[in-house]
C-alpha cells in the first residue's frame, strides 16, 4: 500500500471518497491516467499496489461515500490498463469462471447495500456476470 501512496496524491485519494460525485469522478480520471502511465512504463508492481488500496481502503469501507469511490477508481483503474487488465484483475471474461465463487458472494453483499449507488453498480455487475456466464462453455445449462 506504501507504493500506492506515492504514486496517487493524498487530494485524489480524498477526493476519491468525497460525497460530490464530481470530485470522485474527477478523482477517478487521475488515477486512470495514473494507471496508464504506470502500464506504460511496465511498473507492475505499482499498479497491483494501487488496485490493492482501492479495493481494501474503499470497496471494503463501511463508509459509502469510500465504497463508491472505490467502485469507480476500479473503473478507471481498468480502462488505465487497457490491453494488461488481464494481468492484474482477476475479473475478466477469460479468467472469470475461476473466481466466481467469490465474486458471487461479494456481488450479493453488495445487492443489499443500503445505497442506491452502490446498489445500482452491484446491478450492473450483476447484468455484466449473466452475461459472461451464458458466453462461458463452463457452465452447463438444463
Amino acid at each position: 500500500m506504501a507504493d500506492a501512496l506515492s504514486v496517487i496524491p493524498a487530494s485524489v485519494l480524498r477526493n476519491l471518497s468525497d460525497k460530490l460525485y464530481e470530485k470522485r469522478k474527477n478523482a477517478a480520471l487521475e488515477v486512470e491516467g495514473i494507471v496508464k502511465q504506470l502500464a506504460s512504463s511496465g511498473d507492475h508492481e505499482k499498479i497491483s499496489a494501487v488496485i490493492n488500496l482501492l479495493t481494501t481502503e474503499f470497496t471494503y469501507s463501511p463508509q459509502a461515500n469510500h465504497r463508491k469511490g472505490g467502485l469507480i477508481g476500479l473503473a478507471a483503474a481498468t480502462v488505465g490498463l487497457t490491453s494488461e487488465a488481464a494481468q492484474h484483475l482477476e475479473v475478466v471474461r477469460g479468467d472469470f469462471i475461476i473466481f466466481f465463487n467469490q465474486i458471487f458472494d461479494a456481488l450479493c453483499k453488495l445487492s443489499a447495500d443500503s445505497d442506491a449507488n452502490v446498489q445500482s453498480a452491484a446491478h450492473l455487475l450483476d447484468r455484466l456476470v449473466k452475461d459472461i456466464v451464458t458466453e462461458s462453455d463452463q457452465f452447463r445449462f438444463v
